[in-house]
């Protein structure tokens, strides 16, 4: 038996995976090292460098 899926946790997952600030896909383990605590990027490397990411401004712009 499979569990059915809203359009709000479809919503949700899309959104786990865009960048907010620019809209690039990003993988949900980018998200999950990256984001913030609820695991949304708020800047990825494709709008910053990578010196950015890794200390923590793509948790928020």
């Amino acid at each position: 038996m499979s569990k059915a899926t809203t359009p709000r946790q479809t919503e949700s997952r899309i959104a786990d995976t865009r960048c907010q600030n620019c809209g690039s896909f990003v993988t949900r383990d980018f998200a999950r090292v990256f984001g913030d605590n609820h695991n949304t990027v708020h800047g990825c490397l494709d709008c910053m460098n990578g010196t950015d990411v890794k200390n923590g401004h793509a948790t928020q712009l």
